[in-house]
Protein backbone atom coordinates (compact mmCIF):
# COMPACT_ATOMS: atom_id res chain seq x y z
CA UNK A 1 0.00 0.00 0.00
CA UNK A 2 2.96 2.73 0.67
CA UNK A 3 4.52 1.79 -2.29
CA UNK A 4 1.40 2.51 -4.28
CA UNK A 5 0.83 5.58 -2.48
CA UNK A 6 4.66 6.63 -3.03
CA UNK A 7 4.33 6.38 -6.26
CA UNK A 8 1.14 8.23 -6.81
CA UNK A 9 2.27 11.11 -5.07
CA UNK A 10 5.66 10.88 -7.22
CA UNK A 11 3.84 10.59 -10.43
CA UNK A 12 1.34 13.68 -9.73
CA UNK A 13 4.27 16.23 -8.13
CA UNK A 14 5.76 14.99 -11.75
CA UNK A 15 2.80 15.79 -13.56
CA UNK A 16 1.49 18.92 -11.54
CA UNK A 17 5.46 20.51 -12.16
CA UNK A 18 4.40 20.59 -15.69
CA UNK A 19 0.67 21.76 -15.68
CA UNK A 20 1.44 24.90 -13.84
CA UNK A 21 4.50 26.41 -16.13
CA UNK A 22 3.68 29.64 -17.61
CA UNK A 23 3.29 29.19 -21.55
CA UNK A 24 5.98 30.23 -23.26
CA UNK A 25 3.90 31.81 -26.39
CA UNK A 26 2.37 34.73 -26.23
CA UNK A 27 -0.49 35.44 -29.03
CA UNK A 28 1.55 38.60 -29.93
CA UNK A 29 4.26 36.06 -31.06
CA UNK A 30 2.01 33.19 -32.11
CA UNK A 31 0.82 35.86 -34.63
CA UNK A 32 4.19 37.26 -35.88
CA UNK A 33 5.53 34.12 -36.84
CA UNK A 34 2.36 33.11 -38.81
CA UNK A 35 2.38 36.29 -40.58
CA UNK A 36 6.15 35.98 -41.07
CA UNK A 37 6.19 32.54 -42.30
CA UNK A 38 2.77 33.01 -44.92
CA UNK A 39 4.51 36.40 -46.37
CA UNK A 40 8.08 34.70 -46.51
CA UNK A 41 6.55 31.85 -48.24
CA UNK A 42 4.34 33.92 -50.83
CA UNK A 43 7.49 36.90 -51.30
CA UNK A 44 10.42 34.85 -50.38
CA UNK A 45 10.10 32.35 -53.73
CA UNK A 46 9.60 35.79 -55.71
CA UNK A 47 12.74 37.89 -54.58
CA UNK A 48 14.91 34.36 -54.29
CA UNK A 49 13.74 33.77 -58.04
CA UNK A 50 14.58 37.36 -59.15
CA UNK A 51 18.06 37.08 -56.82
CA UNK A 52 18.74 33.86 -58.17
CA UNK A 53 17.91 34.99 -61.43
CA UNK A 54 20.56 37.70 -62.04
CA UNK A 55 23.19 36.12 -59.65
CA UNK A 56 23.15 32.59 -61.92
CA UNK A 57 23.55 35.09 -65.14
CA UNK A 58 26.26 37.13 -63.97
CA UNK A 59 28.25 33.24 -62.36
CA UNK A 60 27.08 31.54 -66.26
CA UNK A 61 28.68 34.42 -67.87
CA UNK A 62 31.96 34.24 -65.85
CA UNK A 63 32.13 30.80 -65.70
CA UNK A 64 31.77 30.81 -69.77
CA UNK A 65 34.63 33.43 -69.99
CA UNK A 66 36.97 31.65 -67.85
CA UNK A 67 36.03 28.79 -69.95
CA UNK A 68 36.64 30.08 -73.38
CA UNK A 69 40.24 31.33 -71.83
CA UNK A 70 40.01 35.25 -71.08
CA UNK A 71 37.38 36.05 -67.77
CA UNK A 72 37.72 39.91 -68.85
CA UNK A 73 37.80 39.56 -72.49
CA UNK A 74 34.91 41.55 -74.41
CA UNK A 75 34.07 38.79 -76.84
CA UNK A 76 34.72 35.86 -73.96
CA UNK A 77 32.02 37.87 -72.04
CA UNK A 78 29.43 38.14 -74.90
CA UNK A 79 29.47 35.07 -75.94
CA UNK A 80 29.60 34.01 -71.87
CA UNK A 81 26.46 36.40 -71.52
CA UNK A 82 24.61 34.52 -74.59
CA UNK A 83 25.04 31.18 -73.73
CA UNK A 84 26.55 30.61 -70.41
CA UNK A 85 24.22 33.38 -68.94
CA UNK A 86 21.72 31.57 -69.84
CA UNK A 87 21.99 28.70 -68.32
CA UNK A 88 23.17 30.19 -65.40
CA UNK A 89 19.75 32.42 -65.25
CA UNK A 90 17.95 29.71 -65.23
CA UNK A 91 19.19 27.26 -62.51
CA UNK A 92 19.53 29.96 -60.72
CA UNK A 93 16.16 31.19 -60.87
CA UNK A 94 15.17 27.90 -60.06
CA UNK A 95 16.97 27.40 -57.18
CA UNK A 96 16.67 30.79 -56.08
CA UNK A 97 12.68 30.08 -55.89
CA UNK A 98 12.81 26.94 -53.84
CA UNK A 99 16.16 29.00 -51.69
CA UNK A 100 13.14 31.85 -51.12
CA UNK A 101 10.28 29.36 -49.86
CA UNK A 102 13.20 27.91 -47.46
CA UNK A 103 14.17 30.79 -45.94
CA UNK A 104 10.47 31.61 -45.58
CA UNK A 105 9.89 28.71 -43.69
CA UNK A 106 12.83 28.42 -41.54
CA UNK A 107 13.39 32.58 -40.62
CA UNK A 108 9.60 32.93 -40.35
CA UNK A 109 9.67 30.81 -37.24
CA UNK A 110 12.53 31.94 -36.21
CA UNK A 111 13.34 35.61 -37.52
CA UNK A 112 10.08 36.44 -38.37
CA UNK A 113 9.63 39.89 -40.71
CA UNK A 114 12.93 40.23 -41.52
CA UNK A 115 15.06 40.36 -44.32
CA UNK A 116 16.29 36.76 -44.24
CA UNK A 117 12.67 35.92 -43.89
CA UNK A 118 11.77 37.53 -47.85
CA UNK A 119 15.25 36.12 -49.33
CA UNK A 120 16.60 39.58 -49.02
CA UNK A 121 19.30 39.82 -46.85
CA UNK A 122 22.73 40.70 -47.89
CA UNK A 123 24.74 43.61 -48.49
CA UNK A 124 24.05 44.30 -52.23
CA UNK A 125 20.85 42.71 -54.39
CA UNK A 126 23.28 40.40 -56.11
CA UNK A 127 25.19 39.46 -52.70
CA UNK A 128 22.78 36.10 -52.90
CA UNK A 129 23.79 32.58 -52.99
CA UNK A 130 20.70 30.60 -54.53
CA UNK A 131 23.02 27.54 -54.14
CA UNK A 132 24.31 27.21 -51.30
CA UNK A 133 21.23 25.41 -48.58
CA UNK A 134 23.65 25.20 -45.58
CA UNK A 135 24.81 27.82 -43.49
Amino acid sequence: MNKKLLSLVLTSSFLLSFSTMEAKASSESIVKQTTGITTGVVAGPVIGGTRGFVKGWIWGTDATAEALGNKDGVPHKIIGFLTGGVVGAVAGAVSGVGMGAYDGLKYGYDKPLSAENYSAAGKGFTDYDPFKWEE
